[in-house]
């Protein structure tokens, strides 16, 4: 958790400010992932079942302050 952190602050610097942050992080909280980068209406998680090449489908896991703009379109 600290590495993934460490690495959401990280990004702040690197990337654009219009930049959606994400993580497979299927287990680790992503509203810490939100906090550590300073963004948090900019930051998701994802998560790809199982197999990934059977089972084409993709989870978003939105934190409590991910912006609606960074939800998929339908």
């Amino acid at each position: 958790m600290e590495l993934k952190k460490a690495t959401f602050a990280e990004l702040v610097h690197v990337t654009r400010p219009d930049c959606i942050l994400a993580s497979n992080s299927s287990t680790l909280d992503i509203d810490q992932f939100g906090k550590a980068s300073r963004r948090p209406s900019q930051v998701l998680g994802h998560h790809y079942f199982s197999p990934a090449n059977v089972m084409k489908l993709l989870e978003i896991v939105r934190g409590r302050e991910t912006s609606k703009k960074c939800s998929p379109r339908r």
